[in-house]
């Protein structure tokens, strides 16, 4: 299972929400990148996401969100994923 911490308040536990949701969005678009990129762009989503796994400053999650969604759209776009906007708000 997961690590468990004291319990998050409101804030925290939508912020998190937000994180996971931007995460799978993440990976559902690498799928559909070229096989021979896919698995290292998997990676490299994975990777991010672990590096700020344990952040807890609401503010810093909020940007990184925020960079991340960038992020998301851009790779959509490079990879001629189009009409689908993740449902992740900061």
């Amino acid at each position: 299972m997961g690590v468990r911490g004291p319990p998050l308040d409101l804030r925290a536990f939508l912020l998190r929400g937000h994180c996971i949701r931007l995460y799978r969005a993440a990976l559902r678009s690498a799928r559909r990148a070229p096989a021979y990129s896919r698995e290292e762009l998997e990676q490299t989503i994975r990777r991010e996401f672990e590096l700020h796994r344990f952040e807890g400053n609401s503010q810093t999650i909020r940007f990184l969100l925020s960079d991340g969604l960038q992020r998301l759209k851009q790779l959509n776009t490079l990879l001629g994923i189009q009409g689908h906007e993740p449902d992740v708000r900061v």
